[in-house]
């Protein structure tokens, strides 16, 4: 029996990227059961824009604005939707085709509760980053308790476990996404990874993008997945990204490795030097003990004549 899916999108006042980022739930080759769009007090015709795609997959939720980052709201999706699995989309992201078709190929084997997918970070000059960690493995999963791995999009959970880990916290200034993969993975999570990128993250923080050129550059990747001619350039593009981390991870260890190897050969030689020190104490010690114990004795008694007759006493 095949997994079904929820995509859910949580937006504030960006209708045109939210946009791009239901037709790419929208488009995938696995269909999606819904698209969810949670407009958290959103003030520009969000709701109408999506109800205008005129798709029946695609849900238009208008709710009152939370404060912050409305983490809350996001709960309102596992209360609307039936599916198995649920990932939450940001509204300025997009999957690439067939995202949803290579998680349910985990999916379906029933043996996972959460699976990851890498992601590619898309800049403002589209410099990409690839960007993930594979929870299946025990140091990625522990890394966690660190910093955020992943980004929201790239995972997908069993709804059930959302529900019975007690959803999203309402109460978090921020990082919610962090706060709810850390307690799916302590409540035992099963976790697997597709090992390829199909998240594209126009991260915002730092951006320093104006909004217009922000809505221009998704559009255009937009349609960059969306084209079948264009899309498998597109792959090796995000695989040039992980070619290019893999180097710089490499390096790195490399540097490691030198650094360890120079802290090696600085240990030898500081045992070397305590082993020089250790033998001329012993040295001093025989030295001392010879005077002690002979020569210093019979020397003193030869001198102490000579100091009374000089000094009278």
């Amino acid at each position: 029996m095949q997994t079904t899916f929820a995509v859910t999108i949580p937006t504030h006042d960006r209708c045109e990227t939210v946009l791009l980022a239901a037709l790419s739930a929208l488009r995938q080759t696995r269909s999606p059961e819904q698209v969810i769009v949670l407009c958290d007090g959103c003030t520009d015709a969000t709701a109408a824009a999506i109800q205008a795609l005129d798709d029946p997959r695609a849900i238009a939720v208008e709710l009152p604005k939370a404060a912050g980052y409305a983490y809350g709201h996001r709960n309102r999706a596992l209360e609307l939707t039936s599916a198995d699995a649920i990932l939450w989309l940001a509204d300025d992201d997009l999957l690439l085709p067939d995202h949803l078709e290579r998680l349910g190929e985990l999916w379906d084997g029933g043996a996972v509760d959460v699976v990851t997918s890498p992601a590619v970070i898309v800049y403002a000059d589209d410099a990409l980053q690839w960007f993930g960690a594979d929870w299946s493995v025990p140091s990625h999963r522990a890394s966690l308790e660190r910093e955020n791995s992943n980004v929201m999009a790239s995972i997908s959970v069993r709804a059930q476990l959302v529900h019975d880990v007690g959803g999203w916290d309402a109460g978090q200034p921020r990082w919610g996404d962090w706060n709810l993969w850390k307690r799916l993975l302590a409540a035992g999570a099963r976790a697997a990874d597709t090992g390829e990128a199909t998240v594209l993250h126009f991260k915002a923080t730092g951006r320093g993008q104006p909004w217009p050129e922000r809505v221009i550059q998704n559009t255009r990747w937009l349609e960059r997945i969306s084209d079948p001619s264009q899309l498998p350039e597109v792959r090796r593009t995000l695989r040039r990204a992980r070619a290019e981390r893999d180097a710089t991870l490499i390096s790195r260890l490399e540097q490691v490795e030198l650094e360890r190897d120079g802290i090696a050969s600085r240990l030898e030689q500081v045992e070397l030097e305590r082993d020089g020190i250790a033998s001329r104490l012993e040295q001093v010690e025989l030295e001392r003990d010879g005077i002690v114990n002979g020569r210093w004795w019979r020397l003193r008694e030869k001198l102490l004549p000579v100091r009374k007759a000089v000094r009278g006493y």
